[in-house]
């Protein structure tokens, strides 16, 4: 005996199951009835349990029965929309790499967005992955702040250059109108940016030391600290858009270009996808200021 059952006997009872009907289902899978009540007969002697009851005509699942009838949706359900992509191309689902901090501060805000206007498309968040993870197609779209894409075989797509700057909450307004007053700050750190002081300060030209100060697990945890006033964090103008218009934070001495940008890159040979490239598109629409 084999690990599974015949696959013409489950599908007969799927439908003899949903339809509380060997009639119905032989009308609908365009068969005679005794070729239904055969392959149920064989099934329940392979189970070696009843799945029916059968009375006065008419038939209802057993426990067992009903058991099997759940197995029997979800898998029959699978297999639908798994054919159902091969044969149109479209995955239906999307499996999306970013950063925490990008994933919490920009992504979520805003996917609602994407599902309104493509609500077959599910999107599946993955920690963040290394580019070798799209190669096998573990990963369908990473989204990552990087100097220089990979070539070759992954596809990047610019969705925006990075400009950081110093933010704090508006309690420090007044203590901090130039550069030179951040010796007197406390300063905040990311543990997973943890050059991003120091890229700031070449790129701004700026001189000082900026390594002192209160370190947090990540960026997003970071942001939180010195929107309730704990002290000045160095973040990407991109991942803090809400906070600014809303006022729980500021920046008093703007952002400054770095030599980085954040790419979405995928796999080459599925640039065309049809999921991916709906991602893409809304991706750089959203990511306009």
């Amino acid at each position: 005996m084999t690990g599974l059952p015949p696959l013409r006997a489950l599908h007969y009872f799927h439908q003899a199951a949903l339809n509380s009907s060997f009639s119905l289902a032989a009308e609908h899978l365009h068969v005679t009835h005794s070729a239904i009540s055969h392959q149920i007969r064989q099934l329940e002697n392979w189970m070696g349990k009843p799945l029916f009851v059968r009375s006065n005509g008419r038939v209802k699942l057993t426990s067992h029965g009903e058991r099997l009838l759940i197995s029997c949706q979800k898998a029959f359900s699978e297999l639908h929309s798994t054919s159902e992509s091969i044969r149109t191309g479209m995955r239906h689902h999307l499996k999306v790499s970013c950063s925490p901090s990008f994933l919490s501060q920009w992504l979520i805000p805003r996917i609602a967005i994407f599902y309104q206007r493509h609500p077959e498309i599910d999107i599946q968040f993955q920690a963040l992955a290394d580019v070798d993870q799209l190669r096998s197609e573990h990963t369908d779209v990473l989204i990552l702040s990087y100097e220089q894409p990979p070539d070759g075989d992954i596809d990047a797509t610019l969705v925006s250059e990075d400009y950081i700057g110093p933010l704090c909450s508006p309690l420090f307004a007044q203590r901090f109108r130039s550069e030179q007053d951040l010796a007197e700050l406390p300063l905040l750190h990311a543990d997973t940016r943890l050059h991003a002081w120091s890229e700031w300060a070449k790129a701004a030209g700026v001189r000082g030391n900026f390594r002192p100060g209160k370190h947090f697990e990540n960026l997003t945890l970071g942001i939180q600290a010195a929107r309730n006033g704990l002290g000045v964090i160095m973040a990407p103008r991109l991942l803090v858009r809400k906070e600014l218009e809303d006022g729980t934070l500021i920046a008093p001495i703007g952002f400054v270009r770095v030599e980085r940008a954040t790419w979405m890159m995928t796999k080459q040979a599925r640039r065309n996808d049809a999921e991916i490239s709906l991602f893409r598109h809304w991706l750089r629409d959203a990511a306009q200021p």
